[in-house]
């Protein structure tokens, strides 16, 4: 049965039908900042859809909206818009560290925003103000984060689900506007159930909402400290767990370990070397150092690495496209 006339009369009333098979999906990703965590969450962050980063605090949430944003203003020449609730962007550190363009984005500050449905009333104003000038532009919304606004209600008039429901509401008015060139993402805060005996005890703002509206849900956990030897052990970054949640782009369950550097941002080749040893395609030449998450000399094809850009310059079948696969004959080297 030809549908393509059903088709041609039902867009009189419902313009963005089609046909199934005429259906395409994301083709246009914006890169984390990390090759490690690109390839987990299958390309980067795409547009869209929702994605949503939960973690508790200092976990990096704010850290990769900032450099989603820095990317997508190189990379697709896009507008920003951050809604900082928590009032995190630093211009001077955004700018020099994470490369974003100041003069590209627009920032709205927690005094103007002090409700949920403030939040997202600011971005459906901001989308429809740059669509009046420019309707192919790209734009990379950032919402920093869903779990710092108020509850909704009136002093004396206090209702645990209010919050949730305001936010359900919300995103149910954004998502229509999202499209093929706007990514919404959202940082969610990880909290603790009191007295919760039996079952897991984390839980997130917003009750069940950002579940089901994200697309990609992104698990951000910090691990351990980066620390300089050589200046007495000073703590100069952080080692970041990555792990995808939910994506209905790709398996679930996915992780890798990211480092950032309070100076210099995020490393894009951190972590590779320690995926590809999870994978069985290098070897760590000491096992205990390398699995406590210090980048140590790893071995492929029996020479020795220490940096895993030249690691990578030399041996450019360890560049993987997508999420590598485990090796089912790993490479052998000899453990010192």
């Amino acid at each position: 049965m030809d549908l393509s006339d059903i088709v041609k009369n039902l867009k009189k009333k419902y313009n963005s039908v089609s046909i199934g098979n005429a259906v395409s999906g994301p083709t246009e990703f914006i890169s984390t900042g990390n090759l490690a965590f690109d390839l987990i969450s299958d390309g980067g962050v795409p547009f869209g859809y929702v994605t949503e980063f939960l973690g508790k605090s200092q976990s990096g949430k704010s850290v990769f909206i900032h450099q989603i944003i820095a990317n997508a203003q190189r990379d697709y020449d896009a507008i920003g818009i951050l809604v900082d609730r928590e009032n995190a962007y630093i211009p001077s550190r955004a700018e020099e560290t994470l490369g974003i363009d100041g003069s590209g984005l627009l920032v709205v500050k927690p005094r103007d925003i002090p409700r949920v449905y403030d939040a997202f009333q600011f971005i459906l104003d901001s989308i429809s103000e740059v669509r009046k000038s420019d309707k192919e532009r790209y734009i990379v919304v950032g919402i920093d984060s869903i779990s710092a606004f108020g509850k909704d209600v009136d002093l004396g008039k206090a209702d645990p689900g209010r919050k949730a429901k305001a936010v359900h509401e919300g995103l149910r008015e954004v998502i229509p506007v999202i499209d093929e060139r706007i990514v919404l993402i959202v940082a969610n805060q990880v909290t603790y159930n009191v007295g919760v005996v039996f079952g897991d005890p984390r839980t997130t703002t917003a009750g069940e909402s950002m579940k089901y509206y994200s697309t990609v849900r992104i698990a951000l956990q910090d691990k351990k400290k980066i620390v300089d030897a050589v200046r007495g052990n000073e703590v100069v970054g952080a080692w970041l767990g990555i792990e995808s949640i939910k994506t209905r782009l790709g398996p679930c369950y996915r992780t890798c370990y990211v480092p950032v550097y309070y100076k210099r941002g995020i490393d894009y080749y951190g972590g590779y070397d320690r995926l590809l040893v999870d994978r069985g395609y290098i070897n760590p030449a000491n096992k205990k150092e390398f699995l406590s998450f210090n980048r140590k000399t790893v071995v492929y094809k029996d020479k020795k690495y220490s940096d895993v850009e030249k690691l990578l310059e030399e041996n450019p079948e360890l560049l993987f496209d997508e999420y590598p696969e485990f090796n089912v004959s790993p490479c052998q080297g000899e453990d010192e």
